[in-house]
């Protein structure tokens, strides 16, 4: 048993395929040539080893079998195992954005008023409009599915005080979309909104965001062009499981049916991204000559990319710079009608 990691590594015996683990493994490191380097290597040495032991994969897959089906708990404490195959996103600000920890002060809500005020009037004296847009959690759309452990405390959470306060004290377009989710949940309770082993909301959960944010788009520019309902249709296909899933190495385990957007006549099309980026942040842009006459400027997370086909669609022109924060030079740069900021309701939980 000592000898068959080494076996694998000369022979390459293990037959299981590596495990999806969101990251990339460490690499080997280069032949120490400074002092600096010499001190350095030993922990990059261990990081590699670590990631490149033999067997690795088997042993990642039997533990993964074990701790679920033996002692039925998740194999990886960053995600939470509910009912009817459900998983959610275990890491604590998740948690804590679901039972509602840490609510804002009266002080806390009165900077983040006056912080996008701000942000709303310097994009206004340049003639750019601006609209702030977050998404619901999926525990705070499905709480049913969630394990009977888990329970929300008895105080308000922080994006519905956050829109509420907005709603009495600004004019800036911010929305929650939590209840449209929740109406649309209702009113359609065979639709799924968001993927079951995801953290993600689905194709169709995006389109009742988009739905739900164009009313509010309008209001700021007429440079649109909103979708034809009747173009959108969506084609449930088996997927292996989502991000959840693969963080257990189990994606065929919790394999599924999941939806898919179908456009009719997709008109958008990739263009040159024109603009310097950060590193790690990923870049989109889209053109759309015979869609609205509007360039639209988005800052989002990664529950930005399903919107991404819609909000192309709408406008002539869009740029989407997904892990980017707001950013004065980069919207000088591009000068759009529109800059839109999308996150997910987490961000706005503290850290522990």
């Amino acid at each position: 048993m000592l000898a068959l990691p080494t076996a694998d590594w000369v022979l390459a015996l293990d037959p299981s395929p590596p495990p999806q683990e969101n990251r990339v493994l460490a690499a080997e490191p280069l032949f120490p040539r400074t002092l600096t380097d010499l001190l350095a290597w030993p922990a990059s040495y261990d990081a590699w080893f670590k990631d490149h032991l033999g067997l690795r994969n088997t042993l990642i897959a039997w533990h993964s079998t074990l701790m679920l089906d033996v002692l039925g708990i998740s194999p990886n404490k960053d995600v939470l195992i509910g009912r009817d195959g459900w998983l959610y996103l275990g890491h604590a600000k998740n948690v804590d954005a679901y039972r509602c920890v840490a609510p804002f002060t009266a002080a806390e809500l009165a900077a983040t008023r006056e912080h996008l005020v701000q942000r709303r009037d310097w994009l206004r004296k340049r003639g750019i409009a601006y609209a702030n847009l977050w998404v619901p959690i999926k525990a705070n759309v499905y709480p049913e599915f969630l394990p009977v452990t888990l329970r929300k405390l008895d105080q308000p959470c922080r994006l519905s005080q956050w829109a509420e306060h907005l709603r009495k004290h600004s004019d800036v377009a911010a929305l929650d979309l939590t209840p449209a989710m929740l109406r649309a949940k209702r009113d359609n309770p065979g639709e799924r909104l968001y993927y079951k082993t995801d953290t993600h909301w689905n194709a169709r959960g995006a389109w009742v965001g988009y739905r739900a944010v164009l009313p509010v788009l309008r209001t700021l520019t007429a440079k649109l062009a909103p979708i034809d309902p009747a173009r959108v249709t969506f084609a449930d296909r088996s997927e292996p499981g989502g991000d959840l899933a693969r963080l257990m190495d189990m994606p065929e385990r919790f394999r599924g049916p999941e939806s898919a957007t179908q456009l009719r006549d997709s008109r958008a099309q990739p263009a040159p991204v024109q603009v310097a980026v950060p590193k790690g942040v990923v870049p989109t842009a889209l053109r759309c000559p015979s869609c609205g006459t509007g360039k639209v400027l988005v800052f989002h997370d990664s529950f930005g990319n399903h919107l991404r086909p819609f909000l192309a669609e709408t406008f002539g022109e869009y740029l989407g710079l997904e892990f980017a924060q707001f950013d004065e030079a980069t919207v000088l740069a591009v000068r759009p009608d529109l800059v839109m900021e999308i996150h997910l309701e987490r961000q706005m939980t503290p850290d522990r």
